[in-house]
Formats: C-alpha cells, sequence, structure tokens
C-alpha cells in the first residue's frame, strides 16, 4: 500500500484496484446497513406469517376433525408428551390413558416420586394447555408429589397450564419456593372446581403461607394442606 497525501483517497498500484475516496467507503457502509435492516425486516415478518400459517393448520385440522376425534386430541397430546419425557413412571401414566381412551372418562394423572424434573413439568404443562383446548375427558386428580426437581420452574409452568376442572392436586416436597407458591395461589383462587391442594413440605416464605391458609378461610369447601 502507497502512501499519499489525500486522507480521502486510499489505492493500491500493486494489485490494480480501483481507488476509492473515503466518502465512498462511508455511503457503501450504509448501503449496507441498509441492505440489513431491509432483510431483518423482511425476515420477522416471514416469521410471523409462518406462525400465523402453522395456527392456521391446526385451526384447520381442528376444524376438519369429527366430534369424537376432536374430543381425543388432548388426550393424545399428553400421551405423546408423557411420552417424550422417557421417564418410567410418565410411560406407565401414557400407556393406562391410552388403555382408557375408549371409555372417554374423565382421568386422574399421579407421578409421585418419579425422578421427574422442571423440564419434564414443562413438557406436561405444555400438554395440558393443549388438552384444555379440547372437549373431551376431563384431568381430575393431579400430583407430581416428592419430585424435588419440579422447583420454582416446573410448577410455574404447571399453574399456569392446570384446566378449570382440577378438583385435587398435590405437590407435596417439591422445592417449590416463594414464585412457585404465588403462581399456586393465583390459579387456586380462579379454580372454583379445587376441593383438596396439598403443597406441604416445600420452601414457602411464611408470607406465602398465610396466602394459603387465607386461601383455605376464603373457600370453606376448600381443604389445603401447606
Amino acid at each position: 500500500m502507497e502512501e499519499n497525501n489525500n486522507p480521502k483517497v486510499i489505492f493500491n498500484t500493486r494489485n490494480g484496484l480501483k481507488n476509492w475516496t473515503l466518502e465512498n467507503l462511508k455511503r457503501q457502509k450504509n448501503n449496507k446497513q441498509m441492505l440489513r435492516r431491509q432483510f431483518l425486516r423482511s425476515g420477522l415478518i416471514g416469521g410471523v406469517a409462518l406462525l400465523t400459517g402453522v395456527g392456521m393448520l391446526l385451526s384447520k385440522g381442528i376444524a376438519s376433525a369429527g366430534p369424537e376425534e376432536v374430543d381425543q386430541m388432548g388426550i393424545s397430546a399428553l400421551i405423546k408428551a408423557l411420552r417424550s419425557t422417557g421417564n418410567a413412571a410418565c410411560l406407565s401414566a401414557a400407556d393406562k390413558l391410552e388403555a382408557s381412551r375408549a371409555s372417554n372418562t374423565d382421568y386422574d394423572l399421579h407421578l409421585r416420586n418419579a425422578g421427574l424434573g422442571a423440564v419434564d413439568a414443562e413438557i406436561i404443562a405444555g400438554a395440558l394447555r393443549q388438552a384444555s383446548l379440547c372437549e373431551g375427558p376431563a384431568l381430575r386428580s393431579f400430583s407430581m408429589s416428592y419430585n424435588p426437581g419440579l422447583t420454582d420452574a416446573g410448577v410455574v409452568a404447571l399453574a399456569q397450564a392446570f384446566p378449570p376442572s382440577l378438583t385435587e392436586l398435590g405437590l407435596v416436597e417439591c422445592a417449590i419456593g416463594d414464585e412457585g407458591g404465588a403462581a399456586l395461589l393465583r390459579w387456586g383462587k380462579q379454580a372454583v372446581g379445587l376441593q383438596i391442594i396439598c403443597v406441604e413440605g416445600n420452601r414457602f416464605s411464611a408470607r406465602i403461607k398465610k396466602g394459603f391458609a387465607s386461601l383455605a378461610q376464603e373457600r370453606k369447601n376448600l381443604l389445603v394442606v401447606a
């Protein structure tokens, strides 16, 4: 690269490259930035369109299915989710649900002391949300007690997915702290059909324990063990 006294000019005589002024380089940089913004904008629009398309396909699938097929979609999603964990207790529960599908009756899901963690809870929560969108067999009793790997993360996900049909809930000794406890309290105040909730042996502060005591006083037909 040769030296030159004009700060606006950069040239290379060895390779015979064109001379570029600093103004041209700046203009080129600005053009690249503009193209990048346009690319990102088009990618975002495309992503939104893709998500919208997926939603439309799901809606179309439900709309085109018969009543009995729609009723079974929720159970199918839950069975698939349970099996995807690879956990022995979940696999057994999935087999029981599969065997009971023909009866089309409400069901219980008990996964106690199964070595489940927060990720497993989030997978199950996603299936519960999907099941709640379909009419059909409803979840009555749910327990994942004695799974200390659930922690706040798993319990918050579950609390956001529990259906209104739930009458019994067990989350004993699941290493739940105040974040998970608060999520359960928010859900519990809306769960008018809930009759029993057992959440003792967790890591609640005095404030959260007081919240559960208040919930029990407000709901005379609800047994709270915290």
